[in-house]
Order: structure tokens, then sequence, then C-alpha cells
């Protein structure tokens, strides 16, 4: 369940740690947050970012997949969309399976290298070449190059060593998160914020979160942002939450940045009292997660993203590469972001199905920019 693998802080480090904040000097916006919100609650328009290219030139070729841990289904789903690619074109996909240890990522570039494999994909935000800068220089010279899927935000640069990169929304989607609390508590937000420190984004969609409140809440919010390392979310989450739960009245919101964070929030609310009063508002769009709104009342709201989706585009960054056709450059497939909430989280399914509830248009794009059937 450990789903897109974590943020920073807030605005400095001491208020990360748990200290509250208020918000700063903007003033209540509600205008704002709510056309935020109702322009993400249905199926957006995708367009191909680049111009058409051949892929089936890229048959018989064969891509090496490293995810940051072969047990995670949040990146486990976009090697299921590589998979669905690979198998239309006829490349051949190994994906090479490990727990999470920098060590095992390495030895992986190494198997590739000498496997002489035409491409490396690396899913994940806590994977990357600042990891084994050796290693990804090694593959760059065996002429190998590195694709790097949701390692970081849009706005951020590619990491050193990597040829092709798939970007990430981590701050747009913070951003639509902080307007969903804003508009529902009508600028009274009191928030506590569950964050980790190990994305290789950092802390940019905690930033992102703690500014939306601050210019269109303001003075009526007040945030609390506290770090729990991965390796700790089945332990302190549920702890953290049940005491401020407990022992903050005013509490209105609870927001995990990753909603594979709720399996360990929702019991702890109860546990604190606040089942009635205390709601949560979260990041990715992980089925079994959705379907805490289909069932309950306290996962109010989740921005979803269509892993699927971020399968295809990483293929088609990694084709590109095979085939001498350049690389989208920013890394950005225009990745649509949706709300989800009551009204129409069933069109996920009933229960939620990964790839579902994003319509057609994005898999009809990339079919018809590759040259393939619909």
């Amino acid at each position: 369940m450990l789903t897109a693998l974590a943020a920073g802080c807030g605005v400095d480090a001491n208020k990360a740690a748990g200290g509250t904040t208020t918000g700063a000097a903007g003033a209540c916006d509600l205008q704002h947050v709510t056309k935020q919100i109702d322009d993400h609650k249905g199926i957006a328009d995708w367009i191909y970012p680049g111009n058409p290219f051949d892929a089936k030139k890229a048959a018989g070729k064969t891509i090496f997949s490293i995810q940051e841990n072969s047990t995670n289904p949040f990146t486990n789903t976009i090697v299921a969309g590589m998979q669905d690619v690979a198998d239309k074109i006829g490349m051949n996909l190994v994906d090479y399976p490990n727990q999470g240890q920098r060590t095992q990522w390495i030895q992986g570039i190494q198997q590739a290298i000498s496997q002489k494999v035409d491409v490396i994909v690396l899913s994940g935000g806590t994977i990357g070449p600042i990891y084994f800068r050796e290693q990804a220089a090694a593959a760059n010279r065996a002429g190998i190059p590195i694709v790097t899927v949701v390692d970081r935000d849009l706005t951020q640069d590619a990491e050193p060593n990597t040829a092709a990169r798939v970007g990430q929304p981590y701050a747009e989607a913070a951003r639509l998160d902080a307007d969903w609390i804003i508009k529902q508590t009508k600028c009274s937000a009191n928030v506590l914020v569950i964050t980790t420190n190990e994305l290789i984004a950092g802390d940019i969609n905690s930033k992102a979160a703690q500014d939306e409140f601050d210019k269109y809440c303001g003075q009526g919010c007040k945030t609390r942002f506290v770090n729990v390392p991965l390796t700790q979310w089945s332990t302190k989450i549920g702890t953290t939450t049940q005491t401020e739960v407990a022992s903050n009245p005013d509490l209105n919101y609870v927001f995990p940045l990753y909603d594979a964070m709720s399996q360990f929030v929702v019991p702890a609310i109860q546990l604190g009292g606040g089942i009635q009063r205390v709601k949560v508002a979260t990041f990715n769009g992980t089925p079994a997660i959705l379907r805490m709104i289909q069932t309950g009342d306290t996962v109010e709201m989740i921005v979803g993203e269509n892993e699927i989706h971020l399968g295809y585009a990483a293929m088609d960054q990694a084709m590109r590469l095979m085939t001498g056709v350049d690389p989208i450059r920013d890394g950005d497939y225009g990745i649509p972001l949706r709300v989800f909430d009551d009204s129409n989280v069933d069109e996920t399914g009933v229960p939620p199905e990964y790839g579902v509830g994003y319509g057609d248009q994005w898999r009809d794009g990339f079919l018809k920019a590759w040259g393939l059937p619909g």
C-alpha cells in the first residue's frame, strides 16, 4: 500500500516537525478555490505533447524496468501500463524485482548493462540516478539511456544522467487538496498535514500546500505539518493522527500527502473520537482508498491520477530514444488530475479499478501518435 513515496516539510524545518502555522497575509477567496475544484471534477481533454513517430521501429528491443519497490501498487500499475504498450509493439519488458534497497537498484543497473538492454526505466518518487551516479554514468557510456518516472515535479529540472523523464504534478495536486479543504471549511480549516521527506522532489508539495492555504484561506486557516518517515508509516501515522484528533477539538481535516497513508489515518481518527468531525483529503487515486469514499464518509476527496497513463508516457519516451526521435524534453505529458468525491467516484468502477475514470482520449492519442490502430 505504499503508493507514492512522499514529500517534505512546511515553510521551515521546525514547523514541518510539528509546529502549527496560522495563515499568512492572504484573504479568504472561496471563488478561486471553488473554480479550481470545479475545473478538475470532469474528465479532462488531452493532447499528445509531441509529433507522431513510427513506434513499430522499436519492435524486438528490450526495456529494463526498476521500480522503487516491487511491492508498491502505484509503480506496479505504471509497469502494467508499460507492459501493455510492449505487447502492442512487440518489445521485451524486464521488470527487476527488489525491496526498495539502494544496493538492489545498483545491482539492477549493473544487470541491465551486462544484458545490453536498450533503455532503463526507473519508476517511483524515491529512485533515481542521484543514488547511483557511478552506475548511471556507466550505463550512459554503454549507450543505454535512462528514463525516470515521477521522480521530480514538473517545475524541477531532471536528475543528472537521465536521457528523458516523465514529470509528476506533485505541487498541483497538493494545491488542489488545499483548495478542497479551504472550500469545504469556508476558510476555517484546521489541518494536520502528514508528509514524508524521502521523495527526490523534496518538499515541493508541502510548500505548495502551505502557499495555497496562505494565499486563499489567510488568517482563517491553521496547519500543522508532521513528517513521518516511510519506514514508520505503519507505527507513527496512526499515533500521530489519533493524538492530534483527541487533543485538538477544532481539527477538521487530516491531509496525508499520499493516499496510501489513509489506511493508517482513518482508524486513528475513529480511535481519537473524531469520526463525525474530521475528514480526509489526499492524492493518488489508489483503488482501495477510492473505495473508502464509496463505502464511508471519512475519506471525502482524492485527487486522482491515471498510473496507466504514466506507464504509456514512460514507454513513449523510451521508444523515442530507441528509434532516434527526440524525447519530450520537459517530461510534461499533461497527466490530468481529477478530483473524485461522492458525486463522481463511481466512475472509477464499483469497486474502483486502476486506469478507470479518466476516459479514453489519452490512450487513443498515444496509439494514433505511434501509428497503431485504436
